[in-house]
């Protein structure tokens, strides 16, 4: 039995806590009685369970535990309904009091009790969010009202220029602090300086074109502290660090590489920022299946994964993935099966056999185009794509599309009865001893393994599919635009 006086559970927990510096949040609801409660955090695009409770019959909960939580933004839910968000900056603020009240003719009050710095927070996304809701109205009436457009272009950069001074205050009343870093990141990137270009320049508009995009390209992320790894635990980091990379950069491998490796060099004063962002780029394009199509090649992104694991993984960059030897394996393999077939490299010649046992090579053959393929008999998905490829290969024989075909097993008669069964009247080769290295330098480690190669040998596209082929052919023998697949 307790004896009058002694402390209460709650008052033992706090000092126990405030002695190992975990963390101790107490919640006050009063609408929710005896029901369980869930302490989340923003991770990426998602957001994960840290911790659960469960309220009183007067509504009180305490989250509690002696390790501290990480940085970042957190959200109390209930049920379906997310409740709230707070921040957690350091260890040393991590013992307070959330009080959630609803209100029948007002909206929902949260309030902060021993926690000065969500209590500013709760301001400033009132302050925010009524500042976009009057310019939202002033576009909305502007689109409406061509006579207001003016009023509405003025109103809009008094409202800018009140955030600005809004948020310049805050950065500095709370530098340090998780409140600082979000408050920076809502702050508009700073704008391009004017060219003075005469109009009559016949350059004018892409000059002016590339000027604003390198502006934007080399200060998005301005306003966004890359060494602040508590900004991975908020909303705010993973949109933007996806819309840079997916729609602010040209999508070629060249501008890829360079935007890696400036905005990993920002990351250094972070180790757990450059850990996640070498980490999600590397998992973003080991999985990219997008060509960017130009007048010369298709080009996918193997490029900037091999550029990743040899600048980064395999120059001791990422000590963390060394003590992973499956990983570690896997990456040399695959620089080593990518790295002589990248697109726009000239294609490795072969010398192989033919079915009349007589010698041929890749650049012997004389072509404006040249498909080579590897295949083997013994597999369903080159049952079903050869005669497909075959096909398409009819229609453009006489446009100048030649086919170099290597069969990659050791099944002499089976490789013939393949051939001639199906007429496949291209050049048919084989390299039964592989003699060649053919696997190694045109990653035929499944097949089938499909190029397309220019006049010159240079790789315009590589794994090619027959349904990429119905694209590629027409867009650059025939000149016609390139279609969507539903088209």
């Amino acid at each position: 039995m307790l004896k009058t006086g002694m402390m209460s559970i709650v008052a033992l927990l706090g000092v126990y806590l405030a002695n190992a510096q975990g963390y101790q949040i107490t919640v006050q609801i009063d609408e929710l009685q005896d029901s369980t409660i869930l302490l989340a955090v923003h991770s990426g695009n998602n957001k994960y369970a840290r911790d659960t409770a469960k309220t009183d019959k007067r509504g009180y909960a305490v989250f509690a535990k002696n390790t501290p939580l990480a940085g970042g933004m957190y959200i109390l839910v209930a049920g379906n309904t997310q409740l709230c968000e707070f921040l957690i900056s350091d260890e040393q603020s991590q013992q307070f009091t959330i009080r959630y009240k609803k209100n029948d003719d007002a909206p929902v009050e949260v309030s902060f009790k021993n926690s000065p710095e969500n209590t500013a927070f709760v301001e400033f996304q009132k302050f925010m969010g009524k500042r976009q809701n009057d310019a939202r109205r002033l576009r909305e009436q502007a689109q409406k009202d061509s006579m207001f457009r003016t009023a509405a272009v003025d109103s809009m950069k008094h409202i800018a220029n009140e955030e600005k001074e809004y948020t310049d205050g805050v950065i500095n009343k709370w530098k340090g602090k998780l409140l600082a870093t979000l408050a920076r990141s809502v702050q508009p990137a700073p704008p391009a300086p004017e060219l003075d270009i005469p109009d009559d320049h016949p350059q004018r508009d892409s000059i002016r074109w590339v000027h604003y995009y390198q502006w934007e390209k080399n200060h998005f992320f301005d306003h966004l502290d890359l060494t602040d790894a508590r900004l991975l635990n908020t909303p705010v980091f993973q949109p933007n660090f996806d819309t840079y990379f997916n729609t602010k950069i040209a999508q070629h491998p060249d501008t890829v590489i360079a935007a890696v490796h400036r905005i990993l060099d920002k990351t250094k004063g972070s180790d757990d920022m450059f850990m996640y962002c070498l980490g999600h780029l590397f998992n973003t394009y080991i999985q990219w299946k997008t060509l960017t199509i130009t007048p010369d090649y298709a080009i996918g992104m193997e490029a900037v994964v091999i550029d990743l694991i040899t600048h980064y993984y395999l120059a001791g960059k990422a000590p963390w993935a060394e003590k992973d030897t499956t990983f570690m394996r896997q990456i040399r393999e695959y620089v080593r099966f990518n790295r002589h077939s990248l697109v726009g490299l000239p294609a490795h010649d072969l010398q192989m056999q033919q079915l009349t046992g007589q010698y041929t090579s890749l650049y012997s053959v004389q072509a404006p185009y040249t498909l080579l393929i590897f295949f083997d008999t013994n597999c369903g998905h080159c049952q079903k794509e050869i005669p497909l490829i075959y096909d398409t290969y009819k229609q453009f024989r006489e446009k100048g599309l030649q086919v170099f075909c290597v069969y990659i097993g050791r099944d002499g008669p089976a490789w013939q009865k393949f051939v001639e069964e199906r007429e496949l009247d291209w050049i048919n080769t084989w390299d039964p001893y592989e003699t060649t290295n053919f696997r190694e330098i045109y990653t035929v480690q499944t097949t089938p393994q499909i190029y397309l190669l220019n006049k010159d040998k240079k790789i315009i596209a590589r794994r090619v599919t027959h349904d990429l082929l119905e694209q590629l052919l027409p867009f650059y023998i025939d000149k016609k635009a390139i279609n969507s697949p539903e088209e």
